[in-house]
């Protein structure tokens, strides 16, 4: 049995490392069996290993030679050795004395050992000169049926477009025409796996159904933690995907619908995964052409990486007899691709999928505010998706409800996935009925043991451009959460199961925040992350109300201590103007701002560190908040850091500052700061439909981006 596990994904899902520095080839593994008088036995040789037969119970003292003939003849050798102890020099051909014990000992040899193995596939590495096999979670929806569930979610294949998301795996052997009757070819993961993939023969009638495997999970389980320098030698082959008649199944235009006939595909079976257990054997058939068989299978991953499983999955072919150990075994092990978020320094995603989200309100309330918006997209190039009230049914904060990121194997393109928060309000149902589909992905965090806060929007989850921190590099970012301050025991944190999740994907190491001091808790409400020339290539900007009062008191010194703010607003039913003289000498709120700079600070501090930041790459963006009755901190006026950013075209709630020299004070010191950095400021009115309901244009705005350069498999853990 020379050719045993097919290769993986040379041209598709697989890696194409650096070569790694050479590693000592293991030692040959070795087999003993013993022969019984009047018993006849027949044995399986594997090419990498070697057979020892021991003749001692059946050799005689008459006997001078022993005749063994292998199949096929011209791939072992045979040799005699003669191990029996010598009381002289030599051993008569009559034999010797009965007294002394006697071993005769038959080796049966592979002829060569060259046999090429990827190694590369048996374990995985991280990093650039790393390697392995990698799987893709296939939870987009490519069956065109009405039930909103992704695909892994049912245990077939949804024609061709649904085989593309899957992984090839092949198993590939030659041998004699057939097993001796007690032999068996199995595929196995270990149980606690066996929920995590799904695995299909595309030739179901291969698997055989007469063998009762009841008790086969536990025993090959016991096997599979043998060390792997136990393994021999395997022979890997470049296989293509093929459909049943034998047709290279090659991409398809992405809105080209699949034939009638190819959905789903009629012959797969569904062999290992969560409704069909961990263990399948296989039938062994050979073409009696050249002595060979190949197995194709389709693999796709089912679970991301969370908190009770790193990623990792093995698929473990085992050639066995009865039920006694292993002879052979060869095992792969995939990585299941992260789910992994994209920063605002990202431009949006180009072609088929380049839209912004937005909701359109009953009667048109928020009009003005989509119009506004457009006039952002449309200068960046990037289409505006408004969904209408039957859809978002009420539910405006599009930020909270979603977060648009993506999952990616090499070889094909990247898949956008959405994951859905667990608020579940008037959005509730947005991401499986509008974005679910066709090469776009969906995935959701849900716990029955905890209630949804606010801190479970997704206004509180952002991540950070790549940086390199305390000597460490973060090529895809870092994610940031908001939560409840370290020595506050009874805050309010984001569910532990979303927390969890994140920190399982490994790529984007999770930084918690300290957002509770605000009464909505967002993140995005104090801080965000633009694009810049010169520098890491970005800016952080920070609302800083220091900055605000510095700014105000400036204005004041230029004599304009009685330009109105807000004039023309109104604040629940009141006239909201105030000047800018009145502001400086509002005591309380004044007093109320210096507590919550200390908090924004705070974070700036923890930012700088955790991110590797210095005061250069800060930006202070003047913002006020006041307290909410006791519940925290609100913006006093539109909060100009809670923004959406479409490449250098940025979307700014507008301030509603004084009007100095026919502008507003506020935009125009704003435009000084961001405008050499290559950025347009664009202000845009969210005063009634966002910012009095306590949220503003990011909150109530989404984006899909461009996917990183860097690819996550090269990261270093």
């Amino acid at each position: 049995m020379g050719k045993c596990l097919g290769k993986l994904f040379r041209d598709g899902a697989s890696r194409e490392p650096k070569p790694p520095p050479a590693k000592p080839k293991p030692p040959v593994k070795a087999r003993t069996i013993r022969l019984t008088p009047g018993t006849s036995r027949s044995e399986v040789i594997v090419v990498g290993q070697y057979l020892a037969v021991d003749l001692s119970n059946i050799a005689n003292d008459d006997a001078v030679s022993y005749e063994i003939t292998p199949y096929p003849k011209d791939d072992v050798i045979v040799r005699m050795k003669d191990e029996r102890p010598r009381a002289t020099g030599n051993v008569a051909a009559g034999g010797m004395d009965n007294a002394l014990a006697k071993k005769m000992v038959v080796y049966v040899y592979t002829r060569s050992h060259s046999v090429e193995k990827d190694d590369k596939l048996s374990t995985w590495e991280w990093g650039p000169t790393g390697h392995g096999a990698v799987l893709l979670v296939n939870n987009d929806n490519d069956d065109f049926e009405e039930n909103f569930d992704p695909d892994h979610k049912n245990s077939r294949i949804d024609g061709p477009l649904d085989l593309k998301d899957m992984s090839p795996m092949v198993v590939r052997m030659r041998g004699p025409p057939k097993l001796p009757s007690d032999f068996s070819i199995r595929l196995s993961t270990p149980p606690e796996t066996a929920d995590k993939i799904g695995m299909f023969c595309l030739q179901p009638d291969v698997i055989k159904k007469d063998r009762r495997l009841e008790d086969l999970s536990k025993m090959l389980n016991e096997f599979l933690t043998k060390p792997e320098e136990d393994a021999p030698d395997i022979d890997i082959g470049l296989v293509e995907m093929r459909d049943q008649i034998g047709n290279l199944i090659e991409d398809k235009a992405r809105d080209e619908p699949p034939k009638q006939e190819d959905t789903p595909l009629k012959s797969e079976k569904h062999i290992i995964g969560p409704d069909t257990g961990n263990v399948v054997e296989l039938d062994y058939r050979v073409d009696l052409r050249d002595n060979t068989t190949t197995y194709e299978f389709a693999v796709e991953g089912l679970h991301y990486p969370d908190i009770t499983f790193d990623g990792q999955v093995s698929i473990t072919l085992t050639l066995q007899r009865g039920r006694g150990s292993p002879i052979f075994e060869d095992t792969v092990v995939f990585q299941v691709a992260p789910w992994i978020m994209t920063p605002n320094t990202l431009p949006p995603l180009e072609l088929l999928y380049s839209q912004a989200f937005v909701c359109e309100m009953e009667g048109g309330e928020n009009l003005t505010f989509i119009q506004e918006l457009q006039e952002v997209t449309s200068a960046a190039s990037v289409p505006l998706v408004i969904v209408p009230h039957v859809d978002n049914r009420g539910d405006r904060w599009m930020q909270d409800e979603i977060e648009l990121g993506y999952s990616h194997v090499p070889g094909k393109e990247v898949m956008p996935v959405v994951l859905d928060s667990p608020r579940d309000r008037g959005l509730q149902n947005f991401a499986k009925m509008q974005l679910l589909g066709k090469d776009f992905g969906y995935v959701t965090r849900y716990s029955q043991d905890e209630e949804p806060n606010s801190l479970d929007s997704f206004g509180n989850l952002e991540v950070s451009p790549p940086v390199t921190a305390n000597g460490k590099k973060y090529p895809l970012g870092r994610i940031l959460i908001g939560s409840t301050s370290p020595t506050n025991q009874y805050g309010r944190r984001m569910m532990k199961v979303v927390r969890s999740f994140l920190k399982a994907q490994r790529v984007q190491s999770p930084i918690e925040l300290y957002s509770d001091w605000l009464a909505v808790g967002h993140i995005d409400e104090f801080m965000t992350f633009v694009p810049a020339r010169g520098g890491k290539g970005f800016r952080l900007l920070l609302a800083s109300p220091d900055a605000c009062y510095a700014y105000l008191g400036w204005l004041q010194g230029q004599g304009h201590g009685d330009v109105p703010l807000f004039e023309g607003k109104e604040r629940y039913g009141t006239p909201a103007a105030v000047t800018v003289q009145q502001l400086l000498q509002d005591s309380k709120l004044r007093e109320e701002n210096q507590v919550f700079q200390d908090d924004i600070d705070w974070n700036r501090d923890k930012l700088k560190r955790e991110l590797g930041l210095t005061e250069g790459d800060i930006i202070d963006i003047p913002a006020l908040f006041k307290e909410e009755e006791g519940s925290g901190a609100g913006a006093f006026f539109p909060d100009m850091v809670n923004m959406i950013v479409l490449g250098r075209h940025l979307g700014i709630p507008k301030p509603f500052g004084p009007i100095v020299d026919g502008a507003c004070a506020f935009e125009s010191y704003v435009k000084s700061l961001l405008e050499p950095l290559g950025l347009s400021c664009n202000f845009i009115d969210d005063w009634s439909s966002y910012h009095l309901m306590m949220g503003e244009v990011h909150c109530g705005t989404n984006t899909l981006r461009k996917p990183f350069n860097y690819k996550w498999w090269h990261v270093e853990l």
